[in-house]
Order: C-alpha cells, then structure tokens, then sequence
C-alpha cells in the first residue's frame, strides 16, 4: 500500500514539474499549430476543448504594450467632439465580424474616440455600416489580446486574397471577398476615405508589437464579386 502511495505521489510530482516546463515550450508555438490544425480541419473537432484550456492559461493583456497611437495617426484623424452618435445600432444589434481563415471573431462596437477598440473591434464612426454602398471600416487592435483569444487583429496578417469575412448581426449578414492587402503609413486616411463600391476596409498595426505602420484588407461585397 506504501508502495502505490510512494508510486503516485512520484508521478504527482514529476507532472507538476513538467507542466509549466511544456507549457512554456509549446505556447509560443500556439498560434501557427492552430492555424495549421485549422487548414487541415483536425482543428474544428477540437477547438473548443483546445482553447478553453488554453485560454485559462493566456498572458493577461497587461503584459504586453498597447499601441500609443499619434496625433496625425488614422486612429486619430477624427474629432470626437463634432461627431455625435445618436444610437449605437450595431451594438444594439450585436453585430459581430469573423474571418474563420485566421481565427479571428469578435463583436464590433460604436463609439467616436479610438479608446472603443479596447472594448473590441471598433466601426470607424464616418464609415458606412455592412452591407451599405461606400466604405465600410474597422479598426482592432492587434495584441490587446493573444492567441486563444480570437477578438484582436493578431492573425490579420495571414489573411490571404479570396479569403472571406463575414459580418452579421440580428437583422442581416454580409460576406465580403478579400481583393487586396497591404502595409500603408500610420497616417494614410485614404483608406477611410469613402469609395463607390461596397467595400469593407479592416485596419490594425504592423509590424506586431509595435504602432509604427498599418496593415490594411480591403474587401468586396461577395454579391459584387466573383471569387475565382
């Protein structure tokens, strides 16, 4: 009986070594397996498992380094004080954006100030709204969170042309085609700048972990455009 005792207690000891110890040679390795997973489907069978666990175990946000956004930034291009938002409809209507590709998802909020991104994804206030003719834009942070969590813009760089992103809330859902990708200067508000087509333009930082430019994708409504 000792013996079986001495047994488990060994092995008891031997895994709380080695827990932290793989755990902090695997995580770094999280997001691109994840991302592997998913191509190959292995990942929807066991995703929720898989990120649950992981995500009791994630770094808090607070480890990381926010982005300190400039004067003459895009985020910073409008004055909070002249526009006014009546209703925050998309909020009301829990509008929500997801590109499934680079397990990105996450509820999209109103508000006149860059601060709203801290909550989320954030409709850039003098956009169009989804599935509107014109320019419809989204800002998100991209390491307010890491991976497991999906609400943040880290994976926004392995978005691929032809990929999809779908916005829906409680009266509608609209799937837009990637067309184009690109890396533009921190104050280039010519991405925000409303357009002709229906159109759909996300915005986050680059290189990660830092502000000092802007990864953009700009998509198309799929009802306009063909993906070949």
């Amino acid at each position: 009986m000792k013996k079986a005792i001495k047994t488990i207690l060994t092995l008891f000891l031997i895994l709380l070594v080695l827990t932290p110890i793989l755990f902090f040679i695997i995580y770094p390795y999280y997001n691109d397996i994840a991302l592997k997973l998913k191509k190959i489907n292995i990942y929807a069978t066991t995703k929720e498992t898989f990120i649950t666990l992981l995500t009791t175990i994630s770094p808090t946000p607070d480890k990381f380094k926010t982005e300190e956004f400039s004067a003459d930034s895009i985020e910073q291009s409008i004055k909070s004080a002249d526009i006014i938002l009546d209703t925050k409809l998309l909020e009301e209507l829990n509008t929500t954006l997801s590109i499934d590709n680079a397990l990105i998802e996450g509820k999209v909020f109103q508000g006149t100030s860059s601060q709203t991104m801290d909550s989320g994804f954030w409709h850039f206030p003098i956009s169009k709204y989804p599935g509107q003719k014109g320019n419809a834009v989204i800002i998100g942070h991209r390491f307010l969170n890491v991976p497991p969590a999906k609400d943040t813009f880290f994976n926004l760089d392995k978005v691929k042309i032809g990929d999809e992103i779908v916005l829906k809330h409680d009266e509608g859902e609209w799937t837009y085609i990637v067309t184009e990708t690109k890396i533009i200067d921190e104050n280039d508000i010519s991405v925000v700048k409303d357009t002709d087509d229906y159109r759909l333009t996300l915005i986050t930082c680059t290189p990660l972990w830092t502000s000092e430019k802007r990864l953009v994708v700009i998509a198309k409504l799929d009802k306009l455009y063909q993906k070949v």
